[in-house]
């Protein structure tokens, strides 16, 4: 266990959380791994046991972000209050959408972090898209298995991630942020499920 008391694992965390803290308010580029270990009294190389670096570190406030997002949308596969699976996908797309939506609007340092690494395809990215192509492929087996929609289950997940990217994908959420666009948002999925009916 280290000086401070936290254990490894612990520590890691406050890492993180300091690395979060110093982002929002100095900015990505002003965030040192020197400055995080003087803040929570450690040395430099007690950093470096975590993090090979600093994009190691942004990496690793990315993949929280990340791995609260599969966490919201794990939440609405398991929701037993929505009945009607065609809802259920609409309200995977929406909560999807916010959640982008809030991170570039209110937390643009951790966007910017994310953003980097999205653009070099980091494991946990991948591992994120593998997630939610995996629900949403469950989702819409469910609403063909109620009647709701017709088709192959992989083809139609294909048509709505890619009708919709414009509201998940976060550069282009980015470019229209200052829009209110869950209406538009649920107005194209309910044309795409007549359209599979």
């Amino acid at each position: 266990m280290p000086k401070t008391g936290l254990t490894q694992e612990q520590l890691k965390e406050r890492v993180i959380e300091q690395t979060i803290e110093r982002m929002r308010k100095f900015g990505y580029e002003k965030v040192r791994l020197s400055d995080i270990a003087k803040d929570l009294g450690v040395t430099h190389a007690a950093l470096y046991g975590h993090f090979a670096d600093k994009a190691a570190l942004f990496d690793a406030v990315s993949e929280r972000w990340i791995n609260d997002i599969d966490r919201q949308l794990t939440d609405v596969c398991d929701d037993r209050t929505i009945s009607n699976s065609l809802e259920r996908i609409t309200r995977w797309f929406v909560v999807l959408h916010r959640a982008k939506r809030e991170k570039v609007q209110y937390d643009p340092e951790i966007f910017r972090a994310f953003n980097m690494s999205a653009q070099i395809e980091k494991e946990f990215v991948q591992r994120h898209l593998a997630l939610m192509e995996t629900q949403l492929t469950s989702l819409v087996q469910r609403a063909i298995d109620d009647g709701l929609m017709n088709g192959e289950a992989h083809t139609i997940v294909k048509i709505l991630f890619t009708a919709t990217i414009e509201f998940h994908f976060p550069t282009m959420v980015l470019e229209r942020i200052g829009e209110e666009r869950e209406h538009l948002l649920e107005q194209i999925l309910s044309t795409i499920y007549k359209g599979l009916k």
